[in-house]
């Protein structure tokens, strides 16, 4: 659950104009594996793991998930995926007041590169973000990453992670403590090589599972 929460979070906070392919290194208690996050157009995929994966549509707000193991896969439609973050902002205190990303002054060199840490507050959750100003490209990609975050999530998802214009580099290494436990998320390698479209299709022979109601209007 932690990852999918993080790689939502992921996936709504970084894109660009072309393909990109990110590999992060995820570690929390007793747990340590890769998740790859693939983003093409205004569709988005996150590998959580070998068993699941996350397939995310910025301008629907529809999230599919796969579940490799059994061929099976859950579609969430854009208006159920709304009610579900304002279930959770509902539920956050303080989720309406942007968290605003503070300077600690501590900074330390992670995979070769420079860093400077910042802190956000989400309710209960302290996150902390070491950020590399020198990251090759990154004023670029930071230039995308507007556009990708004013999709049909944008309105109930503002206020919920710092915007996109608020991160002065390319965040390195991510920590999120959260009822006393901590998940860290490293940034493994980042590609903008062509991504195959297919990679966003559900596979011809999974089955698909109904999906819970979550009480929303009908469509």
């Amino acid at each position: 659950m932690k990852r999918l929460l993080l790689a939502a979070c992921l996936l709504w906070m970084v894109a660009a104009h072309a393909d990109l392919v990110i590999v992060q290194k995820v570690e929390s208690k007793g747990q340590s594996g890769d998740m790859t996050m693939t983003m093409k157009d205004s569709k988005s995929r996150a590998d959580i793991s070998p068993a699941v994966s996350m397939i995310t549509d910025k301008d629907t707000g529809d999230m599919i998930t796969l579940m490799h193991s059994k061929k099976l896969f859950m579609r969430i439609p854009g208006a159920a995926t709304k009610a579900l973050i304002e279930q959770a902002r509902k539920a956050t205190p303080g989720a309406d007041s942007p968290p605003k990303l503070t300077p600690t002054g501590r900074k330390e060199k992670i995979n070769g590169y420079d860093t400077e840490e910042y802190s956000a507050i989400f309710g209960e959750m302290k996150v902390s973000y070491w950020i590399a100003r020198n990251y090759p490209g990154y004023a670029d990609i930071l230039a995308q990453m507007m556009k990708f975050q004013q999709g049909s999530l944008s309105a109930v998802t503002r206020g919920m992670a710092p915007a996109a214009e608020d991160f002065p580099g390319m965040p390195i290494r991510t920590e999120l403590e959260s009822a006393g436990q901590k998940t860290t998320t490293t940034l493994v390698s980042i590609s903008q090589a062509p991504v195959d479209p297919k990679n966003f299709e559900v596979p011809a022979d999974y089955k698909e599972l109904p999906a819970p109601s979550f009480n929303t209007p009908a469509q």
